[in-house]
């Protein structure tokens, strides 16, 4: 990992996507995904005990908006773990215990509310103190682990910044969960209705859904997000439900400096070719 860590994430991003679809038993890709991102920790944990960053601004984007979702995706795919794990065998246990799972979140959500609404109202007032490294420490935290131990590799909030994006993660998990259990599925594509097959990452495939939305190229502009992700999904027998549209969006906002990856890289390689340059 070099001074360029943007690339350093964006490279992570893409490489998470590809583990993540690589399966669809949750199971096998929580350990994949877990073993990779601990893999990736140990890398940048040993480039920040030397980096120093040239301004506190860059510092703080770091610990707020980079490091908190490599983490948050750790979180997340270990609670996905022990849930699938321990996971009561009938329907209505398995009701309960998802519901169990949703209250104990919101109890946290409530009893961290303070830092919940500073976090979501994206307010920076407090990001010198928040997101800042410092060469003491100052709080006792009863839920610190490994990764929060050592002042050159966190600040005092940016773990809070990885649970908060983790438990909205596994929010999403369990209210899609309860969604099969009562019978509201998302309609599924038929793989039989059409053999091209979008072997892409989703991600790719949602920057592609609102670039024809924002650019209005479909239906005189009429057609909304919903419309254009239901048939490109049908017409590339791939599933993306709502919340997932959504979430991806997010992610891909969240992405610095470059927020379309694969379309500015369709649009390089396509380029190339119409010239007829190698690549």
């Amino acid at each position: 990992m070099d001074s360029n860590y943007i690339n350093y994430f964006n490279e992570f991003e893409r490489e998470y996507e590809v583990l993540k679809n690589a399966s669809d038993d949750v199971l096998t890709v929580s350990l994949e995904i877990i073993h990779y991102i601990e893999k990736k920790l140990k890398e940048m944990f040993k480039w920040l005990k030397k980096h120093v960053f040239e301004t506190y601004q860059e510092e703080i984007f770091f610990f707020k908006e980079l490091k908190p979702r490599m983490v948050s995706k750790l979180l997340y795919y270990k609670e996905l773990l022990n849930l699938e794990t321990s996971l009561p065998p009938s329907k209505k246990n398995k009701r309960k215990h998802y519901e169990e799972l949703l209250t104990k979140i919101h109890q946290y959500v409530v009893s961290n509310r303070e830092f919940y609404q500073y976090y979501r109202s994206r307010t920076t007032v407090k990001d010198d103190d928040l997101f800042v490294r410092r060469s003491y420490k100052n709080i006792v935290r009863d839920d610190c682990c490994l990764i929060n131990f050592d002042s050159k590799l966190c600040t005092s909030h940016d773990f809070n910044v990885a649970i908060i994006i983790a438990n909205d993660m596994f929010t999403c998990y369990l209210e899609n969960k309860l969604d099969e259990l009562n019978g509201n599925i998302t309609t599924k594509y038929n793989p039989m209705s059409n053999k091209i097959t979008w072997t892409g990452t989703k991600v790719d495939l949602v920057e592609m859904i609102y670039g024809l939305y924002y650019k209005k190229m479909l239906n005189d502009g009429k057609a909304d997000i919903k419309e254009i992700a239901r048939s490109l999904c049908f017409a590339f027998n791939i599933d993306i439900d709502e919340k997932a549209l959504y979430r991806n969006l997010q992610d891909i906002k969240k992405r610095y400096p470059l927020n379309v990856i694969f379309l500015q890289n369709l649009s390089d390689v396509a380029n190339n070719e119409f010239r007829g340059e190698d690549f």
